[in-house]
């Protein structure tokens, strides 16, 4: 009886090539991996910056001015015992708004409701704003509960850069005409570096940060 056996020249150069073709995928997965990543971020850190506006906003409605100090925003809506703050914070928020809605469209009848509204808009001309569709979500308890606890968390999640893991620098320009805010995110020329530097992230992973941008007097930079 004859046995078939490999040499072990053989076996070693069978897995150097499954190390070498493993090693390659990683080598493409990877890197593609770190950018998706730091893309979210940057989407998630201009939503934070567009929350922290409308956020302020509702303060701002409270008190005729605004505030650099994110958490007595949040509790001015948290505190509020009608919910009309957090009311007016989550319709007016186009971004969590949107997103709230878009949600909600999986589930009936929230997804009838927001259809409905949609084809009267359209027949009628009219622009169906997101506080109307969220307002008549609302009549549902458990739609109302949803919508509440979402911006709820939001207001618990916007105040660090997802990047830099830092709070946003807010900064009140008060003139004898107008009063109003800018909000930028933190992330500076040391943080870059500090990636550059990582062989990890910047060599292997070809990984590059940089600033997500501001919001000056209700324009966003990311968006000229």
């Amino acid at each position: 009886m004859t046995q078939n056996i490999n040499p072990k020249g053989s076996v070693i150069y069978k897995i150097l090539i499954v190390l070498l073709a493993a090693g390659l995928v990683a080598s493409i997965l990877y890197p593609k991996h770190l950018w998706k990543q730091e893309e979210l971020r940057t989407q998630r850190s201009r939503n934070n910056m567009e929350h922290i506006l409308y956020a302020e906003l509702v303060y701002l409605t409270q008190t005729n001015t605004y505030t650099d100090t994110l958490e007595k925003v949040v509790q001015m809506i948290e505190s509020d015992t009608t919910g009309k703050l957090l009311r007016s914070f989550v319709n007016n928020d186009s971004v969590l708004a949107a997103q709230i809605i878009e949600h909600l469209k999986n589930y009936e009848p929230a997804n009838a409701i927001i259809d409905s509204l949609s084809r009267f808009g359209y027949k009628m001309s009219i622009d169906t704003t997101d506080a109307l569709v969220l307002d008549s979500l609302r009549t549902f308890a458990d739609y109302s509960r949803y919508i509440d606890s979402v911006g709820i968390y939001t207001l618990n999640n916007f105040a660090n850069c997802p990047t830099a893991n830092r709070p946003y620098q807010l900064s009140i320009v008060d003139t004898s005409a107008i009063i109003y805010l800018n909000i930028a995110c933190p992330i500076d020329s040391l943080d870059s570096l500090a990636v550059a530097r990582n062989l990890l992230l910047s060599k292997i992973g070809g990984l590059t940060i940089k600033n997500h941008g501001k919001i000056e007097n209700f324009e966003k930079s990311w968006t000229k």
